[in-house]
């Protein structure tokens, strides 16, 4: 019996001492997970700090990172093109990217050059000329000879271009591929559809937007009419796929601002289009103020008000679903305004205005040299800006 009891207390003390292993075990493992979770959180609180400190910080200043000298010659014209600088003027193009190198160069003589530009491709022609050349900023894509005169282009992502070509009393709109192939082409007249006075190809090249105006028992009216080159359009006379009459308004622009978004703007309204078949009328938005200016990006479109006397003037700002989501009033002689991811840029040759989406300031000041041209890099609050005689890196501080 003592052999039993002894053997039933050594069993009790073992599993005793088991069980405090296995507590030791598992407080220990709490309060290793305990400390983390506490580190994670301290991480947690100090980047929440760092992002809101971040969001509401107002920049004073700005420093130059780097400058190149550039080259100046009268008559040229610069342009956004990607992260880099398109100038061109009537003997020839180049590009110049943000550390000032040329890129590529192209010789023409034009009379009256224009240029289209959608993302990092290009293409440029004369009025009135046959020949338009193709680049991205990296190199020439290929060139495209016509055999009517050139009223206008407008350019995809891909390389494909829509071209209005004249045909006595005829307009033809015609897409080449960056060979100088057809792709397809259809015509229209001032009897059948009215004159095109604006095309728009969708990035994608998938799909064009027109803008048609004609005169209909002594008014002058306005429709936009939708293309469609993939599967859904082959089938359809001129790959017509959707139209929308304007009655009383003139609605002259339409653009797309992605593969699915297109917009319209008229002398009191704007029209929002979205789908990548068949684009549905989604939003109109009337107004009545002085149109001044507009601005588009791949998600925003900005238009600009004159705003009462003086030199007030008032910027909206709205989404792809023509939804209002900034109205900024401002007074500067501006050139420009661009969108960058959710800020926006009002600038001027001396004066630089930097607001977010939603409605922070970030920078209010002047520039020490005339600027011709800001160019957003893709870092946050860092732009290309190029001045009569240098490319600038500057960022704001």
């Amino acid at each position: 019996m003592a052999d039993i009891r002894n053997y039933l207390k050594e069993k009790e003390k073992r599993e005793k001492g088991e069980v405090s292993y296995v507590e030791k075990i598992h407080k220990y493992r709490l309060s290793h997970l305990y400390r983390i979770l506490l580190c994670v959180a301290v991480v947690c609180v100090i980047a929440i700090m760092i992002y809101i400190q971040y969001q509401n910080h107002v920049y004073e200043t700005y420093e130059v990172l780097s400058s190149q000298t550039k080259e100046t010659a009268a008559g040229i014209t610069e342009l956004r093109f990607g992260r880099s600088v398109l100038i061109y003027s009537k003997d020839g193009a180049y590009c110049v990217d943000s550390q000032g190198e040329a890129k590529w160069n192209q010789t023409y003589e034009m009379q009256s050059p224009m240029a289209a530009i959608c993302g990092n491709v290009m293409a440029i022609a004369d009025y009135n000329g046959r020949k338009i050349y193709i680049y991205d900023t990296d190199k020439k894509l290929g060139e495209i000879d016509t055999t009517m005169p050139i009223r206008s282009i407008c350019v995809s992502s891909k390389g494909v271009v829509a071209a209005v070509l004249d045909d006595s009393g005829v307009t033809w709109i015609r897409l080449f591929d960056t060979e100088g192939t057809v792709l397809v082409g259809f015509k229209t007249s001032m009897k059948d559809f009215g004159y095109p006075f604006w095309v728009s190809l969708s990035p994608d090249s998938n799909l064009c937007a027109v803008s048609y105006i004609y005169e209909d028992v002594g008014e002058i009216k306005t429709s936009i009419g939708f293309y469609n080159f993939g599967e859904v359009g082959k089938n359809q006379p001129n790959n017509f796929v959707a139209g929308y009459d304007h009655a009383g308004s003139i609605v002259p622009y339409v653009q797309f601002m992605n593969n699915h978004t297109a917009f319209a703007v008229g002398d009191d309204r704007l029209v929002f289009y979205q789908g990548n078949q068949k684009p549905e009328h989604v939003a109109t938005k009337l107004f009545s103020d002085e149109l001044q200016g507009v601005y588009y990006s791949e998600k925003y479109v900005g238009l600009v008000f004159f705003s009462g006397a003086g030199s007030g003037k008032r910027l909206d700002i709205y989404d792809a679903s023509g939804e209002r989501v900034l109205s900024r009033e401002f007074e500067m002689d501006h050139t420009d305004i661009l969108f960058d991811n959710e800020t926006f840029l009002i600038y001027n040759d001396t004066e630089l205005y930097v607001g977010t989406i939603d409605g922070k300031e970030k920078y209010n000041g002047t520039f020490t040299e005339p600027i011709d041209l800001l160019v957003p890099t893709g870092t946050a609050y860092r732009y290309v800006a190029v001045t009569k005689d240098s490319i600038d890196v500057i960022r704001l501080r």
